[in-house]
């Protein structure tokens, strides 16, 4: 009997969420629409301003050496002569400016280490490209100094390099692909569950407060922890959807736009049933656990109004723990954190996309999730009670 009026009562509220347009903008247009149209954008400006980095380069050059003449061999370099060459470095006329002293091409024909100066600017990424574009042609100027003075010693290049390394990458391609989204999916699978819900959760109490429809519920014969289970699972309900539409996001992302070349070698073969399965109990316990707190937030706001002010505080809490796992592997994240409040869960997503999920570390994220959700939705159920009683009385 419980259970079917929970479910009528759940179903009622998705009717009524589903109506509602804000939701369905929050819910899916923003992840589905908005994050790739965000990534398009970003890859696009990158990829158009690397693009011109390299067609342009202009520099100019205080001095002469055979360096330059190897320096214009590359595409795009063209040499200028301003009368302010600092200015318009400063300006973005210049790349870079270089200075070589009258004494370079002798200091290097005597065997002695020539100096030279280069000016650039750091805030400006085609700066940045023109100086390394110019240390890589510093490298191979000197290579072939340095193979011309090996010959006249009469030795070989293997005379000053003993030892050559080989460095071989002992993670699988699987791993590779897990690896790269464990950067920043845990992250973003987080906020969605933490934002997805906050409409709907705002809405179902301090919303229908507000409109003076929650009293009417509270004096139907209905248990009042009846009606806060099926709140509690709509709000479940959307956040999973957002989480899911931002899923969907990335992996359009990852197969098409301006990243779509590294899909050629990505992979999903780093799941498996038993790390898919505790993906989805991280999912469903995060998404429990937001919704309790940000049901319990609607019930103490008095108005819709202070119920938004209140949800800013749920992004924070997502937001600090994934920022904060987001550089660091699974092999190096300490173990407290797989007991703390939403940490434990963006620590296991991170060992789910490596591949491997540690069964203590699984048993202890998950075992203290539940412990988190029948503590929030305990405090949730509380505050929901008084609010019953208080509109009753």
């Amino acid at each position: 009997m419980g259970w079917q009026v929970i479910w009528i009562v759940l179903k009622k509220e998705l009717l009524d969420l589903f109506r509602d347009r804000k939701a369905w903008l929050g819910t899916f247009l923003v992840p589905l629409v908005i994050i790739p149209f965000v990534f398009f954008l970003l890859g696009n400006s990158y990829s158009n301003v690397e693009k011109e980095a390299r067609e342009y380069v202009p520099l100019a050059v205080h001095g002469s050496s055979r360096l330059i003449a190897l320096l214009q061999e590359n595409p795009g370099v063209k040499l200028l002569q301003p009368a302010d060459p600092e200015q318009a470095l400063q300006a973005g006329q210049l790349r870079a400016i270089i200075t070589i002293p009258e004494s370079f091409d002798e200091q290097i024909q005597a065997g002695k280490t020539a100096k030279l100066h280069v000016a650039f600017d750091s805030t400006n990424s085609k700066s940045v490209y023109a100086r390394d574009l110019i240390e890589q042609t510093i490298e191979r100027y000197s290579k072939e100094i340095v193979a011309k003075r090996l010959k006249q010693a009469g030795l070989s290049e293997q005379a000053i390099q003993p030892i050559t390394p080989d460095f071989q990458n002992v993670a699988s391609e699987e791993r590779q692909s897990g690896g790269m989204l464990a950067g920043f999916i845990p992250l973003m699978l987080v906020v969605s569950l933490a934002s997805g819900g906050i409409a709907s959760a705002n809405d179902l109490v301090a919303g229908e407060k507000e409109r003076g429809t929650l009293e009417s519920l509270l004096t139907a014969p209905i248990a009042a922890n009846h009606i806060l289970t099926a709140k509690l699972l709509a709000v479940m309900v959307m956040s999973i959807m957002s989480a899911g539409a931002s899923l969907i996001s990335v992996s359009l992302v990852m197969s098409v736009g301006p990243f779509g070349g590294a899909g050629d070698h990505f992979s999903l073969a780093f799941f498996s049933p038993v790390t898919l399965l505790v993906l989805i109990v991280v999912i469903l316990l995060m998404a429990a656990t937001f919704a309790g707190l940000e049901l319990m937030l609607s019930t103490i706001a008095k108005t819709f109004k202070e119920g938004q002010t209140y949800m800013s505080g749920v992004i924070f809490l997502a937001m600090v723990p994934s920022y904060m796992l987001m550089p660091q592997s699974p092999v190096d994240i300490a173990e407290h954190y797989y007991a703390l409040p939403v940490f434990n869960g963006v620590a296991l997503c991170k060992e789910v996309f490596y591949g491997k999920v540690d069964p203590v570390h699984a048993l202890v994220g998950i075992g203290s999730s539940l412990v988190y959700v029948a503590i929030t939705i305990f405090f949730a159920s509380r505050l929901f009670r008084r609010e019953g009683a208080g509109l009753k009385n």
